[in-house]
């Protein structure tokens, strides 16, 4: 079964799963999901680079001592600067989130395609973030002491939308951009009728499990062991074991000794989602390459 057709297929599941349980079930699936494969997909980024050709020169010593720096370096620049640090968060997520649903459809070598990934990623988030918007608002404000306007994100998610449309009307040079302008289309209404009936943690985590996480796993595995089997799922799972083991044990540590404090909750969680999108985002980039 074509990967595609697979996302399609739990995405109504999951939209199926939102009209049968209760906002208690959905979040804790949520976290489930996102404690799983959504760290599981970041926890391989030492072996990818050893992949490339330019850093086979350096030690794994080095290069884990480089990518520990990296994440600590992000995590404080992020507290010290909580409003720049959600800001970068957001715009190399989206940036993260657009490449990886686009790089295989975007055979042009043109810059433009960067600035499509961005826009994409962006409009994913916006769209979360206007159907969630109230809630959205009070992490933001958790975190960086910031008050917006629901309508903030409703303008945001306007400009990103069409701004997809506009880039495919003036670069499509033939029918089957137009007919993936459709299917990009189709997707973002989809995603806004599951986002509008989901708790803002299970729409984020189904979008990102789904369509980020599933596929990201697909490439990682390809570019690292040459194709998909069962064999090299198992050999993935094992190099990955110990830094997806670090990332729940210390996300599980932080809910427990900020469970009476929501708002440093917001603020450490996001901050330390961030530091490991850092490094990871820059990794597939290069894989992309």
């Amino acid at each position: 079964m074509k990967l595609k057709t697979v996302k399609l297929l739990l995405t109504f599941f999951f939209l199926w799963v939102t009209t049968q349980f209760g906002i208690d079930i959905e979040n804790l699936l949520a976290y489930i999901f996102v404690l799983s494969l959504g760290i599981l997909h970041g926890s391989n980024d030492l072996k990818l680079i050893g992949n490339f050709s330019g850093e086979k020169k350096y030690t794994f010593r080095t290069k884990l001592s480089i990518y520990i720096f990296v994440v600590l370096f992000s995590f404080c620049f992020f507290l010290i600067f909580p409003s720049i640090g959600l800001l970068l968060f957001i715009l190399f997520s989206g940036y993260h989130f657009g490449e990886q649903h686009l790089a295989e459809k975007i055979k042009s070598k043109h810059w433009s395609k960067y600035f499509l990934y961005l826009i994409y990623g962006l409009l994913i988030f916006f769209l979360v973030f206007h159907t969630h918007s109230y809630e959205v608002i009070n992490i933001i404000y958790d975190i960086t002491n910031i008050n917006l306007n629901a309508s903030f994100f409703s303008y945001f998610l306007f400009i990103t939308f069409g701004s997809l449309i506009i880039f495919y009307l003036v670069y499509s040079d033939n029918k089957n951009s137009l007919i993936q302008l459709i299917e990009e289309v189709a997707y973002v209404f989809l995603f806004y009728v599951l986002f509008t009936n989901s708790t803002l943690l299970w729409s984020f985590a189904i979008y990102f499990i789904v369509w980020h996480a599933l596929p990201s796993l697909n490439d990682q595995i390809i570019t690292i062991y040459g194709k998909i089997s069962l064999a090299n799922v198992v050999k993935y799972l094992k190099v990955s074991f110990l830094y997806w083991g670090f990332s729940v044990i210390g996300i599980c540590m932080l809910s427990y000794f900020t469970a009476d404090n929501t708002s440093l909750f917001n603020l450490l969680f996001v901050a330390l989602l961030a530091s490991i999108t850092f490094p990871h985002a820059f990794v597939i980039f290069k894989m992309q390459r």
